[in-house]
């Protein structure tokens, strides 16, 4: 106990009588003294604005009884304490060129208390690097407790006989925790693990259609599934949620893309390759997506990459579609089947850079990058006649390369050397006239910071030739 919340004695000395009327004057002041300093304090106010000198993070001092005791029934416990040190270790190097890694799930916030009860502190810059700097390895193994103690629960649900579908949707949040935790740590193989379990709970509770009633656990599904096909390249689990899609603008998803571009979508009827006839309807829906972004930054400037409910619920559709019609090769013998690759490839790393933006990607920043530049040089050592629309849709995904790649990697210096060749092959035009160009195709304008990088890189190699 507290010592200033002990029992405060007062023992009196006294030689003459016991009885209260018979003590002498000097025992009376000190026992008066003493009931009355006890008064005083009973009566005296709380102070109005208390100040809390807080050394350490709460679970620095006894990790798992605290959590337990006050969290440990919140399923999102792992994921949001990870989330809570990974945020600590962007802002523990240089807070004026924050990485943009992570994987911020926003369902995550409205389905668990403790995330709810902290939000607060993601917005504060010092106490997530004091956490880092304090508690990053207590954070790992509290993280690590509070997921097996969820799947415990998941797997002691899952094998009652008397399992009710009812608290399913239960089971199923506390699954999506789980593959959200593996995600923001990178541990893809327990996140494929855990996505069959869940695959499993959905099938064996009568598919997607058992939870009509339940559009946020729909939503997040949806969320996890479109995470997963970009990851691993797989196709989508379960079908597009599109009553809750919100509806594109009804104007021409393709106004204002340029020729070179409009030229070879239409030619997609000549294409040898069934595989490949939904890219013109995802460079469309790209080109509105563009449309859609640049709108908002006009309105809402940087704030918008905070809002990943409005931003995935565009750009998610779209990767939806990209990998529900798989292409199982990166090698076609007609150009048009090879540009027709390319695009597609070029539209996945265009989401990848804007889902990093409103910090929605935890893998790696160059992912399909390499695949890209295969499938471009692919085009650039076979093709002894390639046409100009083909060399101007190369440029601009030459360019998203360049964007998507880290500044003296191999994948960058192989995208300056691409967007040289094709600038070369379009009649040595300008950097200026060809970003032109390239501004046409889906663009935003958050990709000009990384491009005046990629600028100077061009410069210098064609300085040198």
């Amino acid at each position: 106990m507290d010592p200033s919340k002990k029992k405060r004695l007062l023992f009196v000395h006294s030689t003459g009588p016991t009885h209260v009327h018979g003590r002498d004057k000097a025992s009376k002041a000190k026992i008066r003294r003493h009931i009355m300093e006890d008064i005083g304090k009973s009566r005296r106010k709380p102070q109005r604005n208390p100040q809390f000198m807080i050394e350490m993070p709460f679970w620095s001092q006894d990790p798992l009884s605290v959590l337990e005791q006050q969290w440990g029934m919140d399923s999102f416990l792992a994921y949001g304490i990870t989330l809570l040190g990974s945020e600590g270790k962007r802002f523990f190097g240089n807070a004026d060129a924050l990485p943009p890694e992570g994987f911020s799930f926003p369902f995550a916030f409205t389905s668990s208390a403790f995330l709810r009860h902290f939000k607060a502190i993601f917005s504060d810059q010092s106490i997530l690097k004091a956490i880092h700097r304090q508690s990053s390895a207590r954070i790992k193994v509290v993280a690590l407790e509070s997921a097996l103690g969820t799947i415990t629960c998941i797997e002691a649900a899952m094998a009652n006989p008397s399992f009710d579908p009812a608290i399913g949707d239960r089971v199923v949040y506390a699954i999506l925790s789980i593959i959200c935790y593996n995600l923001l740590e990178m541990d893809l193989d327990q996140a494929r693990v855990h996505l069959e379990g869940l695959n499993l709970l959905i099938a064996v509770r009568g598919g997607m259609q058992s939870l009509k009633g339940n559009n946020e656990l729909r939503l997040m599904i949806f969320w996890v599934d479109v995470m997963t096909c970009l990851l691993f390249d797989t196709r989508p689990r379960y079908p597009l949620p599109q009553d809750l899609i919100p509806a594109m603008s009804q104007t021409d998803p393709s106004n204002g893309l340029p020729l070179s571009l409009l030229r070879i979508m239409a030619a997609v009827t000549d294409t040898k390759d069934p595989q490949l006839a939904h890219i013109p309807a995802c460079v469309t829906g790209l080109n509105a997506i563009a449309t859609i972004i640049e709108s908002e930054l006009t309105t809402r400037g940087d704030s918008l990459w905070k809002d990943e409910i409005f931003l995935g619920l565009r750009i998610n559709p779209l990767a939806h579609l990209l990998f529900d019609h798989p292409v199982r090769s990166t090698r076609f013998s007609s150009p048009l089947d090879q540009a027709l690759a390319s695009i597609r490839l070029g539209v996945i790393v265009w989401i990848i850079c804007v889902k990093r933006m409103y910090r929605s990607w935890p893998g790696s920043r160059m992912a399909y990058v390499p695949e890209l530049l295969d499938s471009l040089s692919t085009q650039s050592s076979t093709a002894s006649n390639t046409s100009e629309d083909i060399l101007s849709v190369n440029l601009w995904l030459s360019v998203l390369c360049g964007v998507a790649s880290c500044h003296g990697s191999r994948e960058r210096k192989a995208a300056v050397s691409l967007i040289v060749y094709n600038l070369q092959q379009l009649n040595n035009k300008e950097w200026s006239e060809s970003m032109m160009d390239v501004r046409k195709m889906p663009w935003i304008s958050s990709f000009e910071a990384p491009l005046a990088e990629v600028r100077r890189d061009v410069q210098c190699l064609r300085v040198l030739q």
